[in-house]
């Protein structure tokens, strides 16, 4: 396993900026996911780590030595590509053999019919053979290492593209949207023996996906693209509680967070519309904001009961019966969108199309940008409580 260093790095095909400087540090041994929506650069980004494509401006680092001047194979990464590029005509067996083939025949080794006879290739075949049967174990395809890519469904393709990786013994493993082929319900199981084979080989992953589920369960830690720029890198259950700007708040999360206008006025309190919303958590400057607020954070509240500090009411337009949760989706005068509450079936089962309803949510939960899209730090845990006290 190694560790990445990418020092700002650029990238323009044409008059388009794929990537704007970015800049990151890879740990060795941590799952490292790239999430953003298409055309963010993030497989651009991948690839000049690859040497598949080379970078403008900036630099690249393998286990502290630049690699920029390395062609691919000299860099000891392997790639998992969204297509699994196997050989049709190939068996698995010889489609995972061919790396170890490569790196260790000669040219005449690799002749189908003389390089059998040439002496040396009986012993180094048998090793390949037997370090292909062990990685096929390991990933349940032993079973079909005769057969070829069309006779296989997609996960077991899957496998066999990361099978041909790992024989490699690379320091880093890149995979590119390896999953988006696969349908739902073989994606949810791919994903967890993809996490499972990074905690049981400790190496190096760098893994690209537009899918955010993707990036929450499986990574270490996640960097978020926008744009060809990097906005957050982080462990994941801070993307998702302490997201860095409202870019980055808007992508992460579904549904999105809800978003509304907010003006801070001379008593610090927040102006919602036609609401006032204390949050001490936060110490901000007149003038307008954005609040954010995830659709679990909302609480309904009973008509008659006690108003909530931070509340807000509108009339139910939509809702999505799911089974384990419902969405309630309710439109509030002044806002364009309608609001959405993530609730429990038992309270969505009780609602009804154009009812009145309100929900509160606790001022913790609530998440401030300014005007420039940039979180507000929250005030430490014990200057809240105090403030909430007094």
């Amino acid at each position: 396993m190694a560790s990445v260093e990418i020092s700002k790095v650029a990238k323009t095909f044409g008059e388009t900026a794929v990537l704007r400087s970015v800049s990151l540090s890879i740990e060795k041994g941590e799952f490292l996911t790239l999430v953003g929506p298409s055309g963010c650069g993030k497989t651009t980004l991948l690839r000049i780590i690859a040497g598949l494509e080379t970078q403008d401006s900036g630099a690249v680092k393998i286990a502290g030595i630049p690699v920029d001047h390395l062609p691919p194979k000299r860099r000891d990464v392997a790639m998992v590509f969204q297509n699994y590029a196997l050989y049709p005509y190939m068996t698995v067996a010889e489609n995972m053999a061919l790396p170890l083939v490569m790196r260790r025949f000669s040219a005449l080794q690799r002749l189908p019919l003389l390089g059998r006879l040439l002496p040396g290739t009986t012993p180094i075949r048998a090793g390949i053979d037997a370090e292909v049967g062990q990685v096929a174990r390991s990933l349940a395809i032993d079973h079909l290492l005769s057969r070829r890519p069309a006779q296989l469904s997609g996960g077991q393709r899957q496998r066999v593209a990361l099978g041909r990786a790992m024989v490699r013994n690379p320091q880093i493993f890149l995979m590119d949207e390896p999953l988006s082929n696969l349908d739902a319900k073989l994606r949810v199981q791919t994903r967890t023996e993809i996490a499972e084979l990074h905690r049981r080989l400790g190496a190096t992953f760098v893994y690209v996906t537009h899918d955010q589920v993707e990036a929450m369960t499986m990574s270490s830690r996640v960097a978020v693209m926008l744009e060809g720029d990097l906005h957050q890198v982080a462990p994941p259950q801070e993307i998702y509680d302490a997201p860095a700007d409202l870019a980055v708040a808007g992508f992460i999360g579904t549904p999105k967070i809800n978003l509304l206008p907010a003006q801070v006025r001379g008593d610090g309190a927040f102006a919602v519309l036609d609401r006032v919303w204390p949050l001490p958590q936060v110490e901000a400057l007149a003038g307008g904001y954005t609040l954010g607020v995830r659709p679990e954070a909302w609480t309904p509240l009973r008509a008659g009961g006690r108003v909530a500090l931070c509340a807000m009411g509108g009339i139910v337009r939509h809702i999505e019966l799911l089974g384990s949760e419902t969405l309630v989706h309710f439109a509030v005068e002044g806002l364009q969108q309608p609001l959405v509450a993530r609730v429990d079936p038992m309270v969505g089962a009780t609602l009804r199309l154009a009812d009145a309803v309100t929900f509160g949510v606790s001022p913790e939960r609530v998440h401030v940008f300014d005007a420039q899209g940039r979180r507000v730090p929250r005030r430490d845990a014990l200057e809240f409580r105090e403030a909430a006290v007094g």
